[in-house]
């Protein structure tokens, strides 16, 4: 195992974390600013074409369901960079899709493995040292939101020089680029206990159920005394 410093979250380390959280993330949003382009170069009406996003985020759901619990059993060194690098493999075909139900069926893809930041913010918490650990997650946390502000910019922007197709040629490259840097940054980390797969799932489930949200007390406007329908005071 290595010594307690090559495991700390470094400046140059958060940074690239941020990087690659925000890359992953973005990857949802390449397809939202050209849906009139994509229908027009693929032959499908716009309403046709606005299903992409929507398919994009059930992949997104789906993949936060099925793939982020297992950063609590498996490697995440390995884990992460597979995750990116299977999406950058979706991308690229989503590049060179030409028909539209492949495109679908590819962006989907894309949904189902943009969830590297998922995996790398609480892996930041836990490499982080106790006083660091706000900052270190705040970072890593800023650079997903920045992806998914940059991302729609990026994407318009590049469409209008080079193509629709451009922006997912390049969002492939950067992501697996961002794969085998994060398979070195990413420091060895200890084995975790073995967890059978329809275990890990169903204790998703009881995570909510046992920490769910506490129902909201409101205060009536029209009565100064105990409303009936809430907890609290008026």
């Amino acid at each position: 195992m290595p010594s307690a410093p090559d495991r700390r979250m470094t400046p140059a380390r958060t940074l690239i974390f941020a990087i690659a959280a925000g890359l992953a993330v973005g990857n949802l949003y390449w397809a939202q600013p050209l849906i009139e382009i994509i229908a027009s170069s693929l032959s499908v009406s716009s309403s046709s074409a606005a299903t992409l996003v929507t398919v994009t985020q059930v992949g997104y759901a789906l993949g936060i369901f099925l793939l982020v619990p297992l950063g609590d059993v498996l490697n995440r060194r390995r884990l992460v960079p597979l995750v990116l690098a299977l999406s950058s493999v979706a991308l690229l075909g989503a590049a060179f899709a030409q028909t539209f139900p492949v495109l679908l069926v590819l962006l989907g893809g894309v949904g189902l493995t943009a969830v590297g930041a998922q995996i790398l913010a609480p892996l930041a918490g836990e490499l982080a040292e106790p006083e660091r650990r706000g900052r270190v997650v705040g970072t890593v946390a800023s650079g997903v939101l920045i992806g998914v502000l940059l991302s729609r910019t990026l994407s318009g922007f590049v469409a209008d020089l080079l193509g629709w197709r451009a922006i997912f040629v390049i969002a492939a490259g950067a992501t697996l680029v961002l794969a085998a840097v994060l398979r070195k940054v990413i420091p060895p980390l200890a084995p975790r206990e073995p967890v059978p797969y329809l275990r890990l799932l169903g204790s998703v489930f009881t995570t909510v159920a046992r920490h769910r949200a506490a129902a909201p007390t409101w205060r009536c406007a029209r009565r100064a005394s105990r409303c009936s329908r809430c907890s609290g005071p008026p």
